[in-house]
C-alpha cells in the first residue's frame, strides 16, 4: 500500500489557496533584471557540476519552466527584517557562487514579503516571532505563477524549525550555516553554500545557533511533472 502524503503537515506552505495567474512565453513580457539576475546566479549554484544531483534534478525541472513567465509584483515593501540584512552580509563573504546569489537576493529586498507560518512537532519556543517565509517565484511571490515555487526561510538565531512532512519534493541551498535532520536521521551541520534534497513524504527539520538562518528553496507545484 503507498503511503499517503499529509499535504497540511508541509508548513514551508504557507498559504491555504494557490494563486492561478496565467504564463507567458518567454520573450512576449521581459522579466525584471533584478529577477533575472537571481534566477541566474540560483542557477549556477543548483546547477553546479559538484552539487547534489537529486537536488540539481529537482532545481533543473524548476528552472526549465521560467523560460515562460508569470505575472510581476515589483511593489515595494516597507517590511524590513534586520537578520536578512545581517545574514545576507554574512553571506556576501562566502565564496564566489554563494557571494553571488546573495549580492542578486539582496537586490530583491526592497520587494520581499515576510509571512509566518504555522508551529508543529519540536519547534523553539520563540519559533512564531523568529521565523518568517517568502515566496519569490510562485503564488502570491514577485514573480506570480502556479507552476513552481522558489521560497526563502529566514530563522533569528538560535531556533529550531518544526517536524513537517514535504508534500513535494524540495532542493535546499543554505546561504548560513545550519543543522539539518531528514527523515529522522542524525542532525548534520551544513555549511553555507550546501545544496541538497528532500523527497516527497520525508520528514524535515533545520536549526541554527548565533547567526540567522537564510535558505531558498524550490519545488514544482502539484499538478505540473
Amino acid at each position: 500500500m503507498s503511503k499517503k502524503t499529509d499535504h497540511s503537515a508541509d508548513l514551508l506552505v504557507t498559504e491555504k489557496d494557490g494563486v492561478v495567474a496565467r504564463l507567458v512565453v518567454r520573450g512576449a513580457v521581459r522579466r525584471p533584471d533584478a529577477l533575472q539576475g537571481f534566477l541566474n546566479a540560483f542557477a549556477s549554484v543548483m546547477l553546479s557540476a559538484n552539487g547534489c544531483p537529486t537536488a540539481s534534478f529537482i532545481a533543473g525541472k524548476v528552472l526549465q519552466r521560467t523560460e515562460r513567465t508569470g505575472v510581476f509584483n515589483l511593489e515595494e515593501t516597507a517590511q524590513r527584517k534586520q537578520s536578512f540584512e545581517t545574514a545576507l552580509r554574512h553571506a556576501q563573504k562566502s565564496g564566489l557562487p554563494i557571494r553571488r546569489l546573495a549580492t542578486e537576493l539582496a537586490q530583491l529586498s526592497r520587494y520581499v514579503v515576510w509571512q509566518s507560518g504555522r508551529s508543529g512537532p519540536f519547534a523553539s519556543v520563540n519559533f512564531s516571532k523568529a521565523h518568517a517565509h517568502s515566496v519569490l517565484v510562485g503564488p502570491s511571490g514577485i514573480e506570480t505563477r502556479p507552476d513552481i515555487r522558489i521560497c526563502l526561510i529566514l530563522m533569528e538565531p538560535y531556533t529550531r524549525f518544526p517536524d513537517n512532512v514535504q508534500a513535494r519534493s524540495k532542493a535546499f541551498v543554505l546561504l548560513s550555516p545550519s543543522e539539518i535532520c531528514i527523515d529522522g536521521e542524525a542532525w548534520l551541520k551544513a555549511d553555507a553554500g550546501s545544496v541538497f534534497s528532500v523527497e516527497a513524504n520525508q520528514t524535515f527539520a533545520i536549526r541554527c545557533t548565533s547567526q540567522p538562518l537564510l535558505a531558498i528553496w524550490c519545488q514544482l507545484e502539484e499538478g505540473f511533472k
